[in-house]
């Protein structure tokens, strides 16, 4: 079975259970499959020619994304709520 290397844009795994462990890492996934992954628009999955030395490698920093100000959700967090007060009205 022919394999290639695919980068995925965050860790995570696929449907078949292949995982990518940080974000921006590479793994070899069969062609096929490797070709269906980057069909998924908005999937973060690409093919990648590296040598085997990169595959072994930790993702350099700048591989990384930082999502600064999102929970885990991806959302932003929610403004915390101030209380009424009666101070000011008429």
């Amino acid at each position: 079975m022919a394999v290639i290397n695919v980068r995925k844009a965050r860790a995570g795994t696929d449907s078949a259970g292949h995982r990518w462990p940080a974000d921006g890492a590479v793994i070899e996934v069969p062609v096929e499959h490797a070709l269906t992954l980057t069909r998924i628009p908005d999937g973060g999955f690409s093919i990648v020619e590296v040598s085997s030395e990169e595959l072994a490698a930790p993702v350099p920093a700048e591989m990384t994304e930082v999502a600064a100000d999102k929970s885990e959700t991806g959302k932003p967090p929610a403004k915390p709520r101030t209380a009424k007060t009666a101070e000011g009205r008429l």
